[in-house]
């Protein structure tokens, strides 16, 4: 057992943000599916580390009281699993940089609905995270299916990070009984999932002791926490899948369900009845400070730097006697409130006002990424100050109801110009004194200006940093329009919600070729972030035991997701420099994305001339990047800046080993990659071999998800449907009308092409 190691990962852990942190040795898993396991996962796995982020409690105490179909602050969970998310990347790759292959695992990794091959479980997770907290020693089942903390009760959210580390084990939990059948998630179940269609206990064995568990009908479960079905609606007393989605087809979808079953189960110790308070729930027993004491100037600091962490521009404490100056009805939301915490963030176009729709629409991609990027670190600032002010010993409640309208007026927060505002309140039991900080983060000004954003972007998290002309890449962009006129773009998308038959709606449309200085007309320089993934979910893509897609897909997608913030990062530093400064996942636009269960993300052909033009690697056919240092395991972030930055030139070649190979036109199951349609292009004065791909092929498999040999056999998915010699919009609204019902947004694509290539770096 290593020791040193395992302090190592739990204090990186608890630097992430987790509340609590177990070791289970994979042992403990020896009763649980192959499939489901961490050893069908990861044959030589020795360990899992398991952590838990705790759900804010007045979130839970307060939200549902009305409808658990009406929900609001109980709607942080979202972002809860984005952090685990967060978590587990992080540990996996720092345990992978050590030498130990590793797997992480998504928070919420439920892959297969219907069961795979001979795993007969419905709504089965690769590995199921609530059996990791078990195996981990940090609670026990209880009846509900959840595992209760003594900490937290079920108020907690777990994530689960395999590896081939030895890690010391946590000791089992082996301290009183936490669930004690008091029955009221028997009794306040919604959809009687507790007393219908039970088909007696479960039984799960972990070093020999026994937990013991409600079997109850998963699919009556799903009436609306999966398939979102209005909770009025009579419930037959018979539910499988066939009835739910002839339920979603006659009568549509509502919305999602706030878990009831989570909402009221606290162990004996934990419970406080007050009824003025909550009524369906009893509140959460923990230290308390009284509302007449003055709140400690640390507090305020604390709230300071998770916002600077968030790289959020404002924040505003405002005082009880403010909000009632104002009429702030806050204590319709939060009964024990006397102070609110107003956090802000714009984010500044590279446009003037008049022109901003147009730039978001013209721009959609790089778009939506700021603006979610920005509404990711506003809620995970938001679920932080909140979990950091109930440990300390105030409520905070996160996702209010109440309206920002008016605090924004009174914070004097507004929409100027080219910058767009997002907010996020928090309501509190602190009595906070009104304060207005601005520019919450500051940036390093050592150094010049180009070593001053390397240093930054490496402290952002990212493994390689290279820079390019704006003029090299407008240069790339007007051969592309040459190579890429002819190309049209069959577009898709659904009319229909999820759970119900895909209803196409095509449209067609020639490609978009963008220089930077599309993007901001005064560009100089371009800035490319790298970040490489994990290399254990490649290899392990499809191979038994449990012939695993997920890990794949969610290295994939989180990698995106972290290039996001990392990109947001350098350019608010830009900004706050006096630059202007705007990011990209596909800037010159010559790339295209993949379909996952998160939604889509850039696909590995995004960024990669530019990562070329930035002196970063060379070119393959696929179209990827390959590294000395990872191969072609990484993917690429733009940032388009008027700052003026010294390029890094290099002499750009075709990769070697792909002319001998075309391993990756050969595996393609849609025959997107053809040599014939090779080509040259010119990158910083080098003219290089470049295979454009075909983009209509390429979606047919990796953004609609029509073709099984792209991974989604191994999430269950049937929908097979060859790529015809040309795609109109025809046959692909045709090909789309036959997807699955259900599996239609949970795309599991493998990149069979980015799989087989040899390209594995030093």
């Amino acid at each position: 057992m290593d020791h040193k190691l395992t302090v190592a990962v739990k204090e990186f852990a608890y630097t992430l943000g987790a509340d609590l942190v177990g070791i289970a040795p994979v042992s403990r898993y020896e009763n649980a599916p192959v499939k489901m396991s961490p050893q069908g996962i990861l044959p030589g796995a020795k360990s899992v580390v398991v952590c838990a982020i705790h759900h804010p409690d007045a979130a839970i105490e307060l939200d549902g009281e009305v409808h658990p179909q009406i929900m609001g602050p109980y709607s942080i969970q979202y972002i809860m699993n984005t952090k685990l998310d967060f978590l587990s990347f992080k540990i996996g790759r720092m345990l992978e940089d050590l030498g130990y292959p590793t797997v992480p695992i998504a928070s919420s990794n439920i892959w297969r609905y219907r069961g795979y091959r001979d795993l007969e479980a419905v709504f089965a997770p690769d590995v199921s995270h609530i059996y990791g907290g078990i195996c981990a020693g940090l609670g026990e089942l209880g009846w509900n299916g959840l595992c209760i903390t003594p900490e937290y009760g079920a108020r907690n959210r777990f994530v689960s990070i395999i590896t081939e580390a030895e890690l010391e084990p946590t000791p089992m939990y082996s301290g009183k009984k936490l669930c004690d059948m008091c029955g009221e998630c028997i009794r306040k179940c919604p959809t009687d999932a507790y007393r219908k269609e039970v088909n007696g206990t479960k039984d799960v064995v972990i070093e020999n002791k026994h937990h013991v568990f409600a079997n109850k009908n998963l699919w009556r479960c799903a009436w609306g926490e999966h398939f979102d079905l209005d909770l009025d609606l009579p419930i037959p007393d018979q539910v499988d899948e066939q009835v739910l989605l002839d339920h979603v087809k006659q009568h549509g979808i509502r919305h999602g369900e706030f878990g009831v079953c989570l909402k009221v189960c606290l162990p004996k110790h934990l419970r406080q009845p007050d009824p003025d308070y909550c009524k369906i729930s009893v509140r959460r027993k923990r230290h308390t400070i009284p509302s007449d004491l003055p709140v400690h100037s640390a507090v305020y600091d604390t709230v300071l730097s998770i916002a600077g962490k968030n790289t959020l521009d404002h924040v505003h404490f405002i005082s009880q006697k403010t909000l009632e100056e104002q009429g702030i009805p806050m204590k319709e939301h939060l009964p024990d409130g006397v102070g609110a915490i107003l956090l802000t963030d714009h984010i500044k176009l590279p446009c003037q006002a008049d022109e901003a729709k147009a730039f978001r629409e013209t721009h959609i991609m790089e778009w939506n990424t700021m603006s979610r990027t920005v509404r990711v670190n506003l809620t995970i600032a938001e679920l932080d100050i909140c979990r950091e002010l109930e440990k300390i010993g105030y409520s905070a409640l996160p996702k209010t109801y109440l309206k920002h309208d008016a605090l924004q007026k009174l914070c004097h927060e507004t929409t100027e110009n080219n910058a767009i505002l997002y907010s996020a309140l928090i309501l509190t039991s602190a009595p906070l004194e009104d304060r207005h900080v601005l520019d919450v983060s500051h940036s390093d000004a050592r150094g010049n200006l180009k070593e001053r954003l390397t240093r930054a972007a490496k402290e952002a998290g990212a493994d390689l940093v290279g820079f390019a002309s704006a003029f090299a890449i407008d240069e790339i962009a007007e051969q592309l329009r040459e190579i890429r006129k002819e190309e049209t773009i069959v577009f898709a998308t659904d009319k229909n919600p999820r759970m119900m038959a895909f209803d196409p709606v095509i449209s067609m449309r020639k490609r978009n070729i963008f220089k930077a200085t599309d993007i901001l007309p005064d560009a100089k320089s371009v800035l490319v972030l790298g970040l490489h993934y994990p290399e254990t979910p490649i290899k392990r893509l499809g191979k038994p035991p449990a012939e695993a897609v997920g890990p794949y897909v969610f290295s994939q997608y989180e990698t995106n997701m972290l290039l996001s913030h990392m990109g947001y990062d350098i350019c608010k530093t830009l900004q706050s420099w006096g630059y202007d400064a705007f990011l990209s996942h596909n800037l010159t636009g010559a790339g295209s994305v993949v379909g996952s269960p998160r939604g889509y993300f850039a696909d590995g052909s995004c960024n990669t001339l530019e990562a070329v033009a930035a002196g970063l690697g060379t070119l393959t056919l696929n179209g990827s990047v390959s590294t000395e240092k990872y191969g072609i395991h990484q993917r690429f972030i733009a940032i388009v800046t008027n700052a003026e930055l010294e390029p890094d030139i290099s002499t750009p070649v075709l990769n070697s080993v792909c002319m001998d190979c075309k391993q990756c036109l050969s595996i393609c199951p849609t025959r997107a990659l053809q040599k014939n349609n090779l080509t040259t292009i010119q990158i910083n004065g080098t003219s290089i071999p470049y295979l454009p791909v075909d983009i209509n092929r390429c979606d047919w498999a990796s953004k609609y998800a029509l073709v099984r040999d792209e991974g989604n056999k191994f999430g269950g998915n049937d929908t097979d449907i060859p790529c015809p010699d040309v795609i109109t919009p025809e046959n692909l609204a045709e090909a789309l009308k036959q997807q699955d019902h259900v599996l239609k947004f949970r795309p599991v694509i493998g990149e069979p092409c980015i799989v087989v290539c040899p390209l594995n770096g030093t």
